[in-house]
């Protein structure tokens, strides 16, 4: 039975060896240093991997959460620093840090060069022993996941884990035809993310109902991004679980999204 994926075996996981964490770095195409965290679990043969970008003003350790549950499940994570954040701030010899401000912190580090560095970062990923580039994910929160949508069109993940995609003025005029003509290009199976009252993420989200593969959770409150780890954490991991591991159907991902806390979604929720 397909519902019996959702709960992979406690044995199992505790026999698994500890995954592998080793620091990497790339440049980006304007010359940022970029670093990042690539962990891979103990498994025979190549695994699949998840790009994680996180939210504004915090780093790659945010998304621990999930990269805990994704390894148990045998998933790869490249979490990134995004650039302007963390361990990135160089660019040549010069020390560019976000501020508080989150346009004035766009504009100075370049935002909207975010989804391109994914795109390299996948290109690297795909290049790694022990990695199937085949099988790759993408997952952001907030401008991170913006920046994952829009980057989905070059990377071509399997799947997309979006938690409230915001932040549409660092990426220019007509950001949001964009990220939808992203979305439509990659054709992957996309959980979207976003709260009723977080007007810019639930707009976009909104924006992208009906595209193919699109899920949308859209939830009352103003929860925002990595504040969606508390109650879904575990959804988002058999979301990756479904689509990069097991037969890409998506029964076990509905079946725990149906068990998960309901948290009153907003009127307009689905595909």
């Amino acid at each position: 039975m397909r519902a019996l994926h959702l709960l992979a075996p406690l044995a199992s996981l505790l026999l698994c060896a500890a995954p592998a964490s080793t620091d990497m770095a790339l440049t980006s195409a304007d010359g940022f240093a970029l670093k990042g965290t690539l962990t891979l679990p103990s498994a025979k043969g190549k695994v699949p991997v998840v790009i994680l970008a996180h939210q504004f003003a915090t780093d790659r350790s945010g998304w621990t959460p999930l990269a805990e549950r994704l390894a148990a499940r045998g998933i790869a994570t490249l979490a990134l620093d995004l650039r302007g954040h963390g361990a990135s701030t160089h660019k040549g010899d010069a020390e560019l840090a976000v501020g508080t401000d989150f346009m004035a912190s766009a504009k100075a580090v370049g935002f909207d060069q975010i989804p391109a560095d994914l795109a390299q970062a996948a290109a690297w990923l795909r290049k790694q022993p022990g990695v199937d580039g085949r099988r790759i994910g993408l997952a952001g929160a907030s401008v991170g996941a913006f920046s994952v949508l829009l980057a989905a069109a070059d990377v071509k993940p399997v799947a997309i884990l979006a938690l409230s995609p915001a932040g549409t003025g660092a990426f220019g005029p007509g950001a949001q035809e964009k990220l939808k003509a992203s979305v439509l290009s990659a054709r992957a199976s996309s959980l979207v993310l976003a709260s009723q009252d977080d007007k810019d993420a639930f707009e976009n989200a909104q924006a992208l109902k009906g595209l193919p593969g699109v899920d949308l959770s859209l939830r009352t409150g103003s929860e925002h991004g990595f504040a969606y780890f508390k109650e879904r954490a575990d959804l988002m991991a058999v979301f990756f679980g479904e689509y990069l591991t097991y037969h890409r159907s998506g029964e076990a991902h509905r079946a725990a999204k149906a068990q998960a806390p309901s948290n009153a979604d907003a009127p307009g929720n689905g595909k």
